[in-house]
């Protein structure tokens, strides 16, 4: 069976691990406005509310805007790399259930939304690297890739 994404078979992603659980936090208003607008069926509020939290590594805000971006909910249409990006980084901050859901998300795209998604995921990382970090030597991020 295919890696999900190959750096998730990589011992070394400690440091991305490490990066994303110091940008988590606990459920916010954000979240919870977007679950309740969610729910009421306002996806472009709740696409909205979920990217505030999942830009500041909010797991479960991660994923359920990686599987709106899936399901074409609160954007124009499905927007598969988007998916793969918020699906990948909610797995990497420890949401194991997710394994599934990409391998089959691997199966339904091309080869180029899914490098895609991971470098945007591998972007996100960076970026989240030098905002929280100050470093602008981001070589062992992708080392451990």
């Amino acid at each position: 069976m295919k890696a999900v994404f190959s750096a998730l078979a990589a011992p070394s992603r400690i440091l991305s691990i490490a990066v994303l659980m110091s940008l988590a936090g606990t459920a916010t208003a954000e979240y919870e406005r977007g679950l309740s607008q969610y729910e009421q069926g306002n996806y472009d509020r709740a696409l909205m509310e979920f990217r505030t939290d999942a830009n500041i590594g909010h797991t479960q805000a991660m994923r359920k805007l990686g599987e709106m971006y899936m399901a074409g909910e609160g954007v124009e249409s499905p927007d598969p790399v988007q998916a793969v990006k918020w699906l990948t980084l909610a797995y990497l901050q420890g949401d194991s259930e997710l394994v599934s859901t990409l391998e089959s998300i691997r199966q339904d795209i091309s080869e180029s939304q899914l490098v895609a998604g991971e470098q945007a995921a591998l972007d996100w990382l960076e970026d989240a690297m030098l905002s929280d970090f100050g470093r602008d030597d981001v070589s062992e991020l992708y080392e451990s890739f």
